[in-house]
């Protein structure tokens, strides 16, 4: 008599290594589209957690993804972790991890490289985590004048005066 116990084979993710070239104000972008998802003995899986595991910046990172009807996502902005729950083939998940963006809000970005960490779940075990990379690269945001529009009543020999005392200056990007 043989005896045969079957051990879970935790899912495996791989073809990650991408490089996402994010460009301020570029909206929410796919960061890696050629990963692959896989399980030798489960046709499905139930969640994926991606992770800014380096250069996370609360204030300007984000990580998006649209619900599916079976698959859906939750972002966590103060620890740069999205997690995606639901069961579903490991097909649909790949399409779904393929189709997570990364988003940048500040107009005065942080440039450092971010790292991205993909990790899939089949109910039973963790996959070996991946990564994909995110560069950031700013763009010059030019100097803004506002709440011009004063009138100046001048009268002849009167002397310098100013023509508007309501002018404003802005640059969201830089002090000088």
């Amino acid at each position: 008599t043989v005896s045969v116990s079957a051990v879970n084979d935790v899912p495996t993710l791989g073809d990650a290594g991408g490089i996402l070239s994010f460009t301020e104000n570029g909206g929410a972008t796919a960061i890696d589209g050629s990963l692959s998802v896989a399980d030798v003995d489960d046709t499905n899986l139930e969640s994926a957690t991606i992770t800014i595991s380096s250069g996370y910046v609360s204030s300007e990172d984000v990580l998006e993804f649209t619900d599916t009807s079976s698959i859906t996502g939750s972002w966590n902005g103060s620890t740069g972790v999205i997690t995606l729950t639901g069961t579903d083939t490991t097909a649909n998940y790949e399409t779904a991890l393929e189709s997570l963006t990364y988003n940048n809000t500040s107009e005065n970005p942080n440039t450092r490289a971010r790292t991205i960490t993909w990790v899939i779940n089949d109910g039973d075990g963790n996959s070996s985590s991946v990564t994909s990379t995110v560069s950031v690269s700013a763009v010059n945001d030019v100097p803004t004048l506002g709440d011009a529009g004063g009138t100046l009543s001048f009268t002849e020999n009167g002397g310098a005066t100013a023509i508007d005392g309501s002018l404003s200056v802005a640059d969201v990007d830089d002090t000088n």
